[in-house]
């Protein structure tokens, strides 16, 4: 059970979510994007907050593995097995693939990912998307000497841009969506695409468009990136395809973002 003072400042960021059991601190993330939960949910928990309950499945991938990451792969799996419940998929093991990526039921897309503090997950049934990708990140971790493995010319120019705060956030946002463009992509192509294999483009405040920079990640074409804050100092990214915010009456605003 989360403490009042998490449960607190769960609240003050997101909607709490408060169904059934799932009583712990327990957020529910992109509310904007406004798809049917009945077929696809998302979450994030505080990774203490989601070691139970837990199978030996859970534990045998990073059985010689420091505990920290023990305890970020447990968290990952515990709660991914929530979130398939909810949509009506039991799944007592969740398996790790060659690449690490985890091994989906029949029928299912999703994508993990936490940082020291948090675990996010979000499953959908593939009959309503092609894939999911999510990530989330702790602002001011990529160093100005990074870019140039990380970001293209263009997005390099925007960053210089901006001043040391706005920059060191959108550097942030930029590579977590490429991240979880990344996670996104691969249960399609199988194939591994670079950094600066796609470039993403701000539609507004929280929505980003990708372009392809190689014929390998033409997929970026068919996605979209929606981006919100974890607290004061983090950041969450989701793609998905386009096509399935747009069904759901999600409408981009062609206003500027506004200034950092």
């Amino acid at each position: 059970m989360a403490s009042p003072d998490e449960a607190a400042s769960c609240q003050s960021f997101f909607r709490q979510g408060t169904r059934g059991i799932f009583n712990q601190c327990t957020v529910m993330i992109f509310d904007t994007v406004n798809l049917p939960q009945n077929v696809f949910q998302l979450a994030l928990r505080a990774i203490e907050d989601c070691q139970e309950p837990r199978y030996q499945s859970d534990l045998d991938p990073v059985i010689n593995a420091v505990t920290s990451r023990q305890r970020e792969y447990t968290a990952g799996r515990v709660l991914a097995r929530e979130l398939l419940a909810r949509i009506g998929v039991d799944a007592q093991t969740i398996a790790s693939g060659p690449k690490r990526e985890p091994l989906w039921p029949t029928g299912i897309v999703g994508s993990i990912s936490h940082n020291e503090l948090y675990c996010a997950v979000v499953v959908a049934q593939n009959s309503v998307v092609t894939s999911v990708g999510i990530d989330i990140e702790t602002t001011g971790r990529i160093d100005r000497h990074l870019w140039a493995n990380l970001f293209t010319q263009e997005e390099t120019e925007h960053l210089l841009q901006l001043e040391s705060a706005a920059q060191s956030r959108q550097a942030t946002v930029l590579f977590s969506i490429k991240e979880a463009f990344y996670k996104y992509q691969f249960p399609i192509t199988r194939g591994w695409v670079g950094f600066r294999d796609v470039s993403v483009h701000q539609e507004d405040a929280s929505f980003y468009r990708l372009t392809a920079q190689i014929s390998d990640a033409t997929v970026a074409s068919n996605v979209l990136a929606v981006v919100e804050p974890v607290g004061t100092d983090q950041v969450i990214a989701l793609v998905v395809d386009q096509s399935v915010l747009k069904a759901t009456g999600n409408q981009l605003s062609r206003r500027p973002a506004p200034a950092p």
